[in-house]
């Protein structure tokens, strides 16, 4: 597979950034793949405020990438939302 046909396949794959997040992304660019979706999720987290995690596309959030890269006290208030609860 030659590199336009690579790159035009990461395009197809990679989502848009919703202009209201895009702060908490400006370094990855106006698309994102799957590491961006994720590191974006978890900025909005640590460094917004509840109405942006509303804002956050279906599948952004993932827990484990979250207590995985997280801070200490993100990862503290993620485990017990989520764990403890078992």
């Amino acid at each position: 597979m030659n590199w336009k046909a690579q790159t035009a396949k990461r395009r197809r794959q990679a989502s848009r950034v919703p202009p209201v997040l895009r702060v908490f992304g400006w370094n990855f660019g106006e698309r994102v793949g799957q590491f961006g979706q994720k590191q974006i999720a978890l900025n909005v987290i640590e460094h917004g405020r509840a109405w942006h995690w509303r804002k956050l596309p279906k599948g952004w959030f993932d827990l484990q990438f979250c207590l995985q890269h997280g801070q200490r006290a993100t990862k503290q208030t993620l485990r017990a939302l989520f764990l403890d609860e078992e």
